[in-house]
């Protein structure tokens, strides 16, 4: 079903389009990795030890990677918000909260009462004027990254033993909203907490790419802003600080020529495991992201809530459970991501290559690639309004034969700033057939994207067709006249020639003439295995025939009489009718008609746009005309 819909989408994208060396890894940690300071063990306060009133500390980077304290007095515990999940209310005071209130990138900054660690800072009260917050309890953090829990629950409304009273109102109650959940309308007397989003820093991201990105994301939680690369002198000043509990941990998507990264807290530091965030990343479980540690240049103040603006500096591991309660992971190891190499060429003009790496994760991949290879050609400026774009695609496949996709765009859609967008799309629907397939993993080696840009508009629109006879004998070739009206162009006349099978039976037939992507949408009609694989192997066949349709060629296309069935994720063609009439109407499960076709394809000068259909008779002894 989800390879169902995830050609349905590439077949709606090619239905829009119609009218419109080894990589060499990349230095990402140049020097030996940081290592985390030794603490002595931790003591830990559960959660049935807090009590309203108890005052203690927190700690955070406001700036730089200066860890400063904060001061927590404790509101009250909100018991079982959501199955086996605490909540412990808080209000926070100094380094400015007062003014700025519960900033988003304070995720997993630690609380201590009386020397023992709380928990972890992940809540804000949105639009509250007193920095109100939700910590995360720290044994449920760590009984959570143990299992691997990977669930989202919702809450409701917990009632407090003592009413709050914050902002000249009273809260009878409290609720905690499900990460990624938006707000919702709560009672009067119910304090809404919500999860502290999780900034994004983009670095080397044009706005464009940044907008496109945030669509895609939507209501995730994560909000990409415009970042910097931390300047060269405090990167090197800062190679060997360790994380440390309130340091900035960071954890990132693309790094590279361009850089995606999360911006949070360390809750704490176990020996070489690290806990952090004390919310979810993207709540996925298992995962394989680098940890980062990170730079804060200034803090963003907003009436919502505020946000820290970051940058990561080194990668110092993996970060392998993004669970409800925190992510976590380890201290020394290295990811193992997707080398992404991107050249774009303009012509007249030079080239420029970039490289990148990008996290293997199911959910974002797709969007990630598509966001990169949108930005690497976004970075050209202005693009003129009429252009003609040449891909060439190569994704490297672990035992499996290389997916190769090679195709010249131009048209409406593809044109000044809409043409990145549109050009990427259906790499972006193909790489979501592969990584949300429902048959076996498929891994990625590596991709490679060659873009080629030409100014000027290269399409031509089938304006009419003529066939040189009505009736044709098996055997006999047709000669069809298709009429092409180029973009500001005149009528041009093209001469094609169609071989008839000799054993072609005698009847009506209907000769499709189109662009190639619509001789695709035919076949895949007719093919149900194509439009809906029952396997891997079906799935690769179906993108491999995806990736042969070339926009500047003109399809011929003839139905023929001969028919078969699909039965149980087997194709049965060329069947006697009698056959296909019984076992298309049999009671086996999901039984459906599949046709044959014929198909000439022959190239032009231009990206054809259009369709017409002829018809002929066939009649054996009918002379054709040469």
């Amino acid at each position: 079903m989800i390879a169902s819909v995830c050609l349905s989408l590439l077949l709606s994208i090619f239905a829009l389009s119609a009218g419109v060396q080894a990589v060499l890894a990349l230095p990402v940690v140049a020097q030996a990795l940081p290592i985390a300071a030794k603490p002595k063990k931790q003591p830990i306060l559960s959660v049935d030890e807090v009590r309203a009133g108890m005052k203690g500390h927190g700690l955070t980077v406001m700036k730089g990677t200066k860890v400063e304290p904060f001061q927590v007095e404790i509101l009250g515990v909100l018991k079982n918000t959501s199955p086996g999940r605490d909540m412990i209310l808080a209000r926070l005071s100094g380094l400015g909260l007062e003014r700025t209130g519960v900033i988003a990138g304070m995720s997993g900054s630690p609380v201590y009462i009386d020397g023992k660690l709380l928990g972890a800072v992940a809540y804000a009260w949105p639009y509250g004027k007193e920095p109100i917050a939700g910590i995360t309890p720290f044994t449920q953090m760590q009984n959570y990254v143990l299992a691997h829990d990977q669930k989202e629950s919702r809450s409701k409304p917990v009632g407090l033993q003592t009413p709050l009273h914050l902002d000249g109102k009273t809260f009878a109650s409290a609720q905690v909203a499900a990460y990624h959940e938006p707000a919702t309308a709560a009672a009067d007397d119910t304090l809404t907490l919500m999860p502290l989003q999780t900034p994004i820093a983009a670095t080397g991201f044009t706005p464009h790419a940044l907008k496109l990105l945030k669509e895609r994301l939507g209501n995730s939680g994560l909000v990409p802003m415009q970042g910097g690369a931390a300047a060269s002198d405090i990167v090197q000043e800062s190679q060997q600080t360790p994380l440390v509990p309130g340091g900035v941990l960071g954890l990132s998507l693309i790094t590279g020529d361009f850089d995606l990264s999360g911006i949070g807290t360390v809750t704490h530091v176990d020996g070489e495991h690290v806990y952090g965030w004390g919310h979810p990343f993207m709540s996925i479980g298992r995962c394989e992201l680098p940890m980062m540690t990170g730079y804060i240049h200034t803090v963003y103040p907003r009436q919502t809530v505020s946000f820290k603006m970051g940058s990561p500096l080194q990668m110092v591991g993996v970060v392998n459970a993004d669970v409800s309660t925190c992510i976590a992971g380890w201290l020394g190891r290295k990811p193992d991501m997707v080398p992404l190499k991107m050249t774009v060429r303009r012509d007249p003009g030079d080239s420029r290559t970039f490289q990148v790496q990008v996290v293997r994760q199911r959910q974002l991949f797709p969007t990630l690639v598509y966001t990169a290879l949108t930005n690497s050609v976004d970075m050209e400026g202005d693009l003129p309004e009429e252009l003609t774009a040449e891909l060439m695609l190569r994704i490297e496949l672990e035992h499996h034969s290389p997916i190769v996709w090679r195709d010249t765009f131009s048209g409406g859609s593809f044109s000044g700033s809409r043409a990145p967008i549109a050009l990427y799309s259906q790499v972006g629907a193909l790489l979501t057939q592969l990584t949300h397939n429902s048959f076996a993993e498929v891994r990625i080696v590596k991709i490679e994207c060659e873009t080629l840009i030409r100014p000027g508009r290269t399409t031509a629109d089938i304006h009419s067709v003529e066939l040189q006879a009505d009736e044709y004998a098996p055997g006999d070739t047709l000669v069809v006249d298709v009429f092409l009206r180029p973009h500001r162009g005149n009528l041009q006349r093209k001469r094609l020639h169609f071989p008839l099978p000799a054993d072609l039976p005698e009847g009506k037939y209907s000769l499709t003439i189109c662009d190639d992507a619509q001789r695709l949408r035919l076949d895949l009609r007719d093919q149900p295995l194509l439009a809906q694989p029952q396997s891997l192997t079906q799935l690769l066949e179906a993108i491999r025939r995806q990736t042969e349709v070339q926009r500047n060629l003109i399809a011929l296309r003839l139905p023929t009489k001969s028919s078969g069935v699909t039965l149980e994720a087997n194709a049965y063609p060329k069947l006697p009718g009698s056959m296909v009439q019984i076992l298309g109407q049999g009671r086996r499960t999901g039984p459906q008609l599949t046709h044959e076709a014929l198909t000439v394809r022959q190239p032009t000068p231009w990206i054809i746009q259009g369709s017409e259909v002829v018809s002929f008779q066939v009649r054996s002894g009918k002379p054709g005309v040469p």
